[in-house]
């Protein structure tokens, strides 16, 4: 929105400040390098002003979309949460949980495991991204994530899909929180994309960032020692990818279930 504005208010300014010393061109013909001069910082500085405001995109929410999964956790919180399990789906209470509500969704990404053996560290980590027409929508309660719920597109329709999982939803939140500092790491300081992919076969998570200064991946999955690495850490894709297919080339896909 902030990038949206920005634009808004650049185009308004623009037109203004041509009409305006439009008039004055014709008046003062002599002063035409002057008045071009004065429109041309005043455009400098809307920009200074708006751009440092572009951070990440998320996914567009359609309407669609949106009102399905609200009707979807209200579905749950009223249909499966109860006093008996409602901390199994961390939340605090049960009057906690009809208070929680949806953040923005990251789509998920998926990496299959012969994908991974054949990844080339050249190529872009979209050569082995498939994109899963699935939502991950995190479920707040007060700014603060307590679980999560899924939506899955499937043939121009909305379903219903995972709701809680707290350990893996804890890392997300974490990622998420610390997610300023990592990128700040990488001077990663414009737009950029994020999504969370997932490696099922390796029972493996990670957010995925798409920025002009390049590729870079944040795992957030039970266990990443299994895979020497380090959950809430970024890693340039190509590395990060690579160190899981090196894991990935020891596992024989025909034994998974």
């Amino acid at each position: 929105m902030a990038y949206i504005n920005g634009v808004i208010v650049f185009i308004i300014l623009s037109i203004l400040g041509i009409n305006k010393y439009h008039k004055r061109l014709i008046i003062m013909k002599n002063n035409d390098q002057i008045n071009q001069t004065i429109i041309h910082v005043i455009l400098v500085l809307v920009l200074i002003t708006f751009l440092p405001n572009i951070n990440y995109s998320q996914v567009a929410i359609e309407k669609q979309l949106l009102e399905f999964a609200k009707k979807s956790l209200n579905d749950y919180i009223n249909d499966i949460i109860n006093e008996n399990n409602y901390s199994k789906f961390n939340f605090k209470s049960l009057e906690e949980s009809k208070s929680a509500y949806l953040g923005n969704p990251y789509s998920i990404g998926y990496i299959g495991l012969n994908s991974l053996k054949t990844y080339n560290p050249d190529s872009s980590i979209r050569s082995v991204l498939i994109d899963t027409k699935t939502y991950w929508f995190p479920v707040l309660v007060q700014g603060e994530i307590r679980t999560k719920l899924e939506i899955i597109e499937k043939k121009d329709q909305y379903i219903a899909g995972e709701f809680g999982g707290i350990r893996n939803v804890n890392e997300v939140a974490l990622a998420i929180n610390d997610l300023p500092k990592l990128l700040k790491s990488q001077n990663i300081n414009a737009k950029f994309k994020i999504m969370l992919v997932k490696i099922p076969a390796m029972n493996a998570q990670l957010l995925y960032i798409e920025s002009s200064q390049g590729e870079f991946l944040i795992p957030v999955m039970i266990q990443p020692q299994r895979f020497e690495l380090q959950n809430r850490q970024i890693y340039k894709a190509k590395d990060g990818l690579s160190i899981l297919k090196g894991f990935a080339t020891k596992i024989n896909g025909d034994k998974l279930l």
